[in-house]
Order: structure tokens, then sequence, then C-alpha cells
């Protein structure tokens, strides 16, 4: 291993340290800080330390008894910079007082942990490397003759047996977390009703709204195509309970000086009662579109969406076809729709449902972009949607082997062919349906796609996305509270977009 002069070791903890501190970091309150942890380190590598798996030192470097330090190696470096029982954990049990996070997630003071292997502790991105290499502090016995513990810059994750590849471990409790929220614009509300409004709020902060599309938060079928229609009249999709009108649906539709409430779905999705709600608004009049399932409601909305383009401009001829039997595929395309008025129809996974076929025939499209893998919208179903417009080329498939590898193709064909872009990306949970779905018609109104991601971790594709935008990303507006998207995916976007965050 490259062993590096102390002074750039120190340089290097520096600048990792200042990047924390840049990112607005909270003070240390707790037992260990990450400033400490990386205190801790720096002055093992500081001093000369023979690396030895039967020895045990102190923090100043003295040989002292078993209980009385830290043992020599590797994991014991790591225990002794996180300030664990002496003598330390190994690379088989570190895991006991850590939490397992992201390569995204990684703050300096983190550690990467090979089981049974090797562990060191992250100490920062190295800057201008795209978060390929890292500041890697470490005790090891290759590091050099007599002295055992160094700091080099090295490849992440660095080599390790292929069979424990390298994880990367927080410190249970660990403080002096990024201060994400200069970082993002949250869009939240204390539930999905009110989620709905603050995304509305968001995307229509001064203007009015002729319209206002009303679709069921509790079930998502007949909404999934609310997205065009919602584009094509200038207004935002709202949610409702199926047996009563939220007070604040129905003061955001008075802000907005609507006059049409477009209820989408039959009565078992928004009850009769919700729509007289909706009609007794002063000056509003409610409307339903609704068919017998959710395929026919689909296709019913694709063809109100057009009927209204048609009246204004012109329907392009292009169509998404999904499945009807979830839902994070549509919603990632929900801002392609909004924005190009590209209807969505639902079709069954194994072949072309007849009230889409008919759809794609009356409304005139003439190319549709399949969402999903094989297992989502099946090859018979693609075969038949070739036969229907009679060439092969006008279908095309956007899939994944993932919701969010599909989210993500989805994404970047609208940042190609849609005119919309990065700044104030939209990002929601793809586990539920809510957030995204009143967040796609946002996200096109300011012209920026959806990204979709695990709530407990920021998805890699996404991560990497905002880390090539970060110069025009903007703020990402993260949709739904903390507890639909936790804080440390919270923090990785930050650390995406921060300035001067490699």
């Amino acid at each position: 291993m490259f062993r590096s002069p102390r002074p750039a070791a120190r340089l290097a903890v520096v600048a990792a340290l200042t990047l924390v501190m840049a990112l607005g970091a909270s003070p240390a309150y707790a037992a260990m800080s990450r400033s400490l942890v990386m205190s801790r380190a720096q002055h093992w590598v500081d001093l000369v330390i023979p690396y030895s798996q039967t020895t045990y030192r102190d923090l100043d470097g003295k040989s002292v008894s078993y209980s009385s330090g830290y043992r020599t190696d590797c994991s014991g470096f790591v225990s002794m910079s996180w300030n664990t029982f002496k003598p330390g954990y190994s690379t088989r049990t570190l895991q006991q007082t850590a939490t397992p996070i992201t390569k995204e997630a990684l703050q300096v003071g983190d550690a990467l942990v090979s089981y049974n292997y090797h562990a060191v502790i992250f100490g920062g991105w190295v800057p201008g490397t795209n978060r390929t290499k890292f500041y890697e502090y470490q005790m090891g016995s290759e590091v050099s003759p007599g002295d055992g513990t160094g700091m080099r810059i090295e490849t992440y994750p660095g080599y390790s047996p292929k069979d424990s590849p390298y994880i990367p471990y927080r410190l249970n409790g660990i403080t002096e977390n990024i201060d994400y929220t200069g970082f993002i614009e949250p869009v939240e509300g204390s539930n999905r009703y009110k989620t709905a409004v603050a995304a509305s709020r968001s995307a229509f902060a001064t203007g009015t709204a002729a319209a206002v599309v009303v679709a069921s938060g509790e079930n998502w079928p007949d909404a999934l195509g609310a997205s065009a229609l919602a584009g094509v009249i200038g207004g935002p999709v709202l949610l409702t309970t199926p047996d009563s009108l939220p007070s604040e649906v129905a003061a955001e539709i008075k802000r907005l000086g609507a006059k049409e409430a477009i209820v989408v779905g039959g009565e078992s999705s928004v009850s009769s009662r919700v729509f007289s709600a909706l009609d007794s608004i002063t000056g509003v009049i409610a409307t339903r579109v609704a068919g017998a399932d959710r395929y026919e409601t689909s296709a019913l909305i694709a063809g109100e969406a057009v009927r209204r383009k048609k009246l204004s401009g012109t329907y392009t001829g292009t169509v998404f076809v999904t499945t009807g039997v979830n839902f994070p595929d549509a919603l990632a395309a929900s801002p392609l729709a909004a924005k190009s008025c590209w209807p969505i129809l639902l079709t069954k996974p194994e072949a072309l449902s007849r009230d889409a076929s008919n759809a794609i025939k009356s409304i005139g499209a003439n190319h549709v972009l399949v969402l999903g893998s094989a297992s989502a919208v099946s090859t018979t179903t693609e075969a038949d949607l070739d036969e229907l417009l009679g060439d092969p080329l006008k279908v095309i498939r956007l899939q994944g082997k993932t919701r969010y590898d599909t989210g993500y193709e989805i994404a970047t064909y609208g940042l190609a062919n849609c005119g919309l872009g990065m700044n104030g990306v939209a990002i929601a949970t793809g586990e539920n349906f809510p957030d995204a779905l009143a967040g796609g018609v946002m996200a096109a109104r300011s012209g920026t796609v959806l990204m979709l991601t695990p709530p407990k971790w920021l998805d890699a594709d996404v991560a990497d996305l905002l880390l090539k935008n970060a110069a025009t990303a903007g703020k990402p507006r993260v949709l739904g509270g903390v507890t639909s998207v936790l804080p440390i995916v919270r923090e990785a976007i930050a650390l995406a977009v921060g300035s001067g965050v490699q």
C-alpha cells in the first residue's frame, strides 16, 4: 500500500471535514461526532504504531494491557476511531455498533467493512473524481514497514474478496451529520391529502387554475391516468378520501379559483357525497370520468385528455401503455404525460386490454411507449401493439430490472425527448403512490422529471443523475414527510447536489 506523507494526511482530513462543515453540520452534542472520529483516526495515523493482532495500545499509541487499549489491527483502528469498547470489535462484529448505509450516503467518519477481511475509516471523497476515489484511513500489515497506520487515496470501494465485498457502515448515534435542509425543498403535509395540496401550492404558488383533477387517495388505479388530463387543463391532481372531501382540498380549489373539478374513477373510488361536495363549492362545476373498471376508466380519461387537447392544439400521437396491476411505472411517467399530453393507458400484463386497444384507435395514437419489463407488460402485449400500429418501430419499451431502474429510464427519456430538465427535480418514494401521484403534475409544470427512490436509501441511479447535474439541479423537491423519504435519503440528496461535494 502507498503511504501518504504526514502533512498530506493532515490536509486530507482537514479538507474532508471542511466539506462536512460547508454543508451546515450541526454541533456535536453526543459522545461521538464526525470531527472526533477523524481526529482520533488522524492521531493514530500520525503515530508510529506497528501492526499486530495481539498487542494493544492506548489513544497515544503507548503499549498497554488487553483491557486498557485497542487491538492494533484494522478493526481495532476503526474501533479506536469510533471510541467503542476496548480492545475493540473485529471485522465480524463491527456491525453490532453500526448501521449499514449506501455509497450515496457516505460521510466523513463512516467506515467500510469487508466481513472477516478488512475495515477502514472513510475520510471523504477526493474532489474532482466523481466519487470514484476516497481518502482511506486504516491500519494494516502492508501499510509501511514498522508502521501499520496510514492514509491513502483509494479507488472505491477498494480491493476485497468476491465473497466479502466492502459495505459502508455508520456508527450508531454519531453526530455532525450534514444539515440537508438548505439543499432540498420539502413538499409535504401531515398526510397524503395535505401533501397533494402542498404540491399544488408549489406548482401554482401565485397562479390560478381553471380546473382541477380529483382522485382517490386510497386507491391508485383510476388515478394513474390523471396526469395527462391535468396537464391539458392546466391544473393539479388533488386527492380525496372516498367518502368525504378533506377541508384542505376544498380550500385549495377555492384558492386556485377553479371553475371545474374533474373526478376520475367511479363511486367506489370517489363517492357521490364527495362529488356533491365538490359541486357545491361556489363557482365550481363537478364532472366525472369513469368506466366499469380501471382499464375502461384509463381509456376514457385518455379520450377526454386528447379531446380537450385538440380544442386548443395538436395531439402528437404518443401514448403510454403500462400494467394495470401496479403503479410505479405510471407514476414515473406522470410528468411526461402531463407535459406533452401523452395519455397513460392501463392493460392487463398478459395481453393488450380491449379498452386500451380501442382507445389507441379512437384517439389516433401512432406511437406507443411501453413502460416496464416483460413481467409488467408481456411480450405478447408488445406484439399486439406492433400489430395494431403496423410498425414495430413505433413501439418502444422503457424498462429496467426494478421499478427504480425503469423509473430512471423513463426520466432520462423525458429529459431527452420532452423538454424536461433537472432544475428542482421531484423525488418521491417508489413504495407508495399518493405523493408521486400529485408530484408528477407539479414536476411537469416546472419542467422537471420525477425520480423514484426507496424510502430508506437513495437509489444509485438517482444519486448519479443528481451528481452529474449538480450545477443545474437547484433544490430538488422531496415529496412527503420524513417517514416517506427518510432523513438519510435527504442527506444523500444534499451530498449529491451540495456545492463542492464530490
